[in-house]
């Protein structure tokens, strides 16, 4: 592939940028003022393959085609051979990709989707415990499900129109709670903090039931631990965005 070399100026000083080609694992060499660098590429569909790179404080962005052709090189958002500035759509485009493609950023929606999964199978098995039904989902909270089996067996043995409404409105409570945590973590940082102390709580729960019979519940707990470290990397990722803010 052949070399492309570009000359920019950044801050009153004379920079030189040569694109050497690609490796196998696909990332992009570059020598920047005669040091070589690896940088990865996005890709935007469509559109082609866009490499960031900063200098001397200058956000670099090389435009590839779809045949990984440099076709020019972005300086702070213009194109430096016409001094046009970067297409509204690919620069949009581009972001998104960029944003998708950040560990924080990729965190934060695991560490959710996670919270969410969770949320909507506790509801799930509270519907499967209602009807009787024989199997239920491990990745949940024992302890609304507890709360409502109680309940139904309480009354099952001598029936109680109190006892099985209090069983279904505050097992209901409890996993809404849940649920309005996750509506408020979307935007806030403490509902995050407090849904892992609810379930690092509800895992101490199941490690005491686990005491009768281990094995039995031994996939609650590793469900419970998976829970547990994506929300510790939630966590992370959202203490991190703020020092980037702040």
């Amino acid at each position: 592939m052949q070399m492309h070399q570009w000359f920019l100026s950044v801050n009153g000083s004379e920079h030189e940028i040569v694109f050497e080609g690609f490796k196998i694992s696909g990332k992009t060499k570059l020598r920047i003022d005669g040091i070589p660098m690896l940088y990865s590429p996005f890709i935007v569909k469509k559109v082609g393959f866009f490499c960031p790179c900063e200098v001397d404080g200058s956000q670099i962005i090389i435009r590839f085609d779809l045949k990984n052709h440099p076709v020019g090189l972005i300086q702070d958002g213009f194109y430096l051979d016409t001094g046009a500035p970067m297409e509204e759509d690919v620069l949009s485009a581009f972001r998104a990709v960029a944003e998708a493609q950040n560990p924080l950023v990729a965190n934060d929606k695991a560490g959710m989707g996670a919270f969410l999964t969770f949320v909507g199978l506790t509801y799930v098995n509270l519907v499967l415990i209602f009807v009787n039904a024989p199997f239920s989902f491990p990745y949940s909270a024992t302890v609304p499900q507890l709360i409502l089996g109680v309940a139904l067996s309480l009354t099952a043995e001598t029936p109680s129109t109190v006892i099985f409404a209090a069983g279904i409105l505050i097992s209901l409570f409890f996993t809404s709670v849940y649920l309005i945590l996750y509506l408020l973590a979307k935007k806030r940082f403490w509902p995050v903090v407090a849904t892992f102390v609810l379930v690092l709580l509800d895992t101490f729960v199941v490690i005491y039931l686990s005491l009768d019979d281990f094995s039995f519940y031994i996939i609650d707990i590793l469900f419970h631990a998976w829970l547990i470290w994506s929300l510790v990397k939630l966590i992370s990722a959202r203490k991190k965005q703020v020092r980037q803010i702040g």
